[in-house]
């Protein structure tokens, strides 16, 4: 009887059953890279003109990455912040990296150098997320959270509106940074797509410095920030 019920089984096909990967089907096990320059960009505050840049690199694989990070910028000429982040990051969900390394700042002076640890990935909504913690040194300590969407109203023509806080544990007068809430930026930029890989844009930026890092930055004859025009170039290879 087992022999006759395996001779009528044996001409049909048997069928894998799909299996949950945790969100990854395949990990390739190639290397990759990219190197995004989401801003390279003139702005115009309060009639002087100034610069950013804003670039994120990763070389890696689908779950272990080594990112690069880098952004600054110059009014008048004068360099006034700038940083650089180097970044191990592992893949712990299908949309989310938790992120370790460390953050060395020239500017402003004297320079910092933090380790630096935090989550970045994709929330519900497309919202592009990164929370960054960082401690420095003599007990320093800061926070950074930026929140970025892409909102595509043609087939080539995108509005990215970015929301970015930065926070700071002590005092710092040497630097003049305060307590708290430092700084704040909240953008709109429009851009074009030539190619995937060239964007032209322009947009307005509100970024300022606020409460005690605002008083350090008057006290000194600087401008604290406001409402300013951007025009700049988004690009990636």
């Amino acid at each position: 009887m087992l022999l006759t019920f395996l001779l009528v089984l044996a001409p049909f096909p048997v069928f894998a059953q799909d299996v949950d990967h945790g969100g990854h089907a395949v990990h390739d096990r190639a290397i990759n890279y990219q190197v995004l320059f989401d801003q390279l960009e003139m702005q115009f505050v309060h009639g002087e003109p100034g610069s950013r840049w804003d670039a994120k690199s990763w070389v890696g694989g689908d779950i272990n990455r080594l990112w690069i990070r880098s952004e600054g910028d110059a009014v008048d000429g004068v360099l006034d912040t700038a940083e650089a982040q180097v970044l191990y990051g592992r893949a712990f969900s299908r949309w989310w990296d938790v992120v370790a390394g460390v953050r060395h700042d020239p500017r402003p002076s004297p320079a910092h150098t933090w380790l630096a640890i935090g989550v970045q990935g994709l929330a519900p909504q497309f919202l592009d997320v990164q929370a960054t913690a960082f401690i420095g040194p003599s007990g320093h300590t800061a926070a950074r959270v930026e929140v970025e969407h892409d909102l595509l109203l043609t087939q080539r023509l995108t509005l990215q509106s970015l929301v970015e806080l930065s926070f700071s544990g002590k005092d710092d007068p040497d630097r003049g940074v305060g307590p708290g809430l430092s700084t704040g930026e909240v953008g709109f930029r429009v851009r074009y797509q030539i190619k995937r890989e060239f964007a032209p844009y322009g947009g307005v930026v509100w970024h300022k410095k606020v409460f005690g890092t605002g008083d350090y930055a008057r006290e000194g004859g600087g401008d604290p920030g406001g409402w300013h025009l951007v025009a700049g170039l988004r690009t990636w290879f």
